[in-house]
């Protein structure tokens, strides 16, 4: 990143497009000296907030209100200053214009966060936290989210690594000054504390899971023949027509997807074409094709039948079609049509059986099932009861660094168990600490920064 602290930098802190208001958000140490060359006000000076206008010599832009912010207590630790402006594409542009001429350059993506990183504002948790809160497709993904941004996983880290510190102190005077008076750790002591790390590691690990649910989702593929109720199934889901339901076969040619909020877990919910062996039109052979691209991108398959029908010949079609694909992720039979007499039975048949992971009826004439289904779903992927404890947001990064420091730990533990190790077990547990180091941000390589602030939008 082009990060140099004596550069002011200027951009649109809100959604672009038309609003109301928008936000313009500016930062450097010059912030205050570059916004009085076009802004134009009559509040006293000892206000934060002041009303005037933006200017271009004698013409005014826009009538705006400016807060000031003083370093070191502002987002990025530099002087800063939000601009409330009306929210129109125009005079944001021309607004932004008038800052970069009076001094300051647009901000590359993420560079205030990055700033308030480098300014020692938060820690390189609390800032990738910054971008999973804005992101964040849920309410329990958004708490998550928001704790991380509070400090609450650093505040884990840096007690983890506090005691390894601890421990390595213990371990390195043993080494250094064995002949002298010093109170020492027994080896019984030095390994009960290695187990406790190693503890809260795991703890952590565990939650990656759902992690990584929360901000990937779930994709949910709804497949089955023509006119079993898949387009009616995703709009009585999502509670609104987004699929267009008919009696005619064939109808949805292409995969249609919305995502929702299902018990906190982002739920993408996939339409997709019906799949049957005779068909003469070229267009729903090409969605026929995307549907089985869907498939084996999918999360869960939702395979749903008409209950109110024996198995056909493109029920088989499908079956034979998973079974040679042999798909590991899990599979829901949905009887839709349950409100009609039941004429399909697929328990007795094992090129269905061996399939399914669970077995549900529902109605979408009756909306009966829907919420059972949902539960399923969150439910064959692990996560049903986990989701609504889960309070931090663990990503990649962390779980790779966290996998390391469990690592290093282990092997301290077992260098530990042997007799004249202790050398070898310092070396294990300063290697666990620097990947708790790299975790919070502590001497990280710039390319690593780069990459992490570059997922970030302008202007935050």
């Amino acid at each position: 990143m082009n990060y140099l602290k004596e550069d002011t930098i200027a951009a649109l802190s809100t959604a672009v497009g038309k609003s109301a208001i928008a936000v313009i958000r500016m930062s450097g140490n010059n912030s205050f000296d570059i916004l009085n060359k076009v802004f134009k006000t009559s509040s006293s000076k000892d206000k934060q907030i002041k009303y005037g206008f933006i200017v271009d010599g004698n013409e005014r832009k826009d009538e705006v209100l400016c807060s000031f912010f003083y370093a070191p207590n502002t987002y990025t630790g530099e002087n800063l200053v939000e601009i409330s402006v009306h929210g129109n594409p125009v005079i944001i542009n021309e607004i932004l214009t008038l800052l970069y001429k009076a001094g300051a350059r647009p901000a590359e993506p993420g560079e205030f966060t990055y700033r308030s990183f480098l300014n020692g504002k938060k820690d390189l948790t609390q800032a990738e936290a910054v971008c999973n809160l804005i992101t964040s497709k849920t309410s329990t993904s958004v708490k998550a989210a928001l704790n991380n941004v509070k400090g609450t996983f650093s505040i884990k880290i840096k007690s983890i690594k506090k005691s390894i510190i601890n421990l390595l102190a213990f371990m390195e005077v043993n080494l250094d000054h064995p002949e002298e008076d010093i109170i020492f750790l027994s080896r019984q002591e030095k390994l009960a504390r290695v187990k406790t790390c190693i503890k809260d590691i795991e703890s952590l690990l565990k939650s990656y899971k759902v992690s990584k649910v929360l901000q990937n989702g779930i994709k949910v593929a709804l497949i089955g023949k023509p006119n079993v109720g898949k387009s009616s199934l995703l709009n009585t889901i999502l509670g609104k027509n987004r699929a267009i339901v008919t009696d005619i076969a064939g109808t949805t040619t292409d995969t249609i997807d919305e995502t929702i909020d299902c018990y906190g877990v982002p739920l993408t919910v996939i339409d997709t074409a019906g799949i049957r062996t005779h068909t003469e039109n070229s267009i729903e052979l090409l969605g026929q094709e995307k549907t089985k691209e869907t498939i084996f991108s999918a999360d869960v398959l939702v395979w749903i039948f008409d209950n109110s029908l024996p198995i056909g010949e493109d029920d088989l079609q499908i079956a034979s079609m998973l079974n040679k694909e042999k798909l590991t992720i899990p599979i829901i039979a949905t009887l839709n049509k349950s409100d009609l007499p039941q004429k399909l039975n697929i328990d007795n048949n094992p090129l269905f059986s061996n399939l399914v992971t669970t077995k549900i009826k529902t109605s979408t004439k009756e909306e009966t099932g829907i919420f059972t289904l949902l539960e399923k779903l969150t439910k064959v992927v692990g996560i049903n009861d986990e989701i609504q404890n889960t309070n931090l947001m663990i990503n990649s990064r962390h779980y790779t660094l966290l996998s390391n420091a469990l690592e290093a730990l282990q092997k301290t533990k077992l260098e530990l168990s042997k007799k004249d190790a202790d050398e070898l077990a310092c070396f294990q547990a300063q290697l666990a600490q620097n990947a708790l180091n790299e975790i919070l941000g502590v001497e990280v390589k710039e390319d690593i920064l780069d990459t992490i602030f570059s997922t970030f939008c302008i202007g935050k």
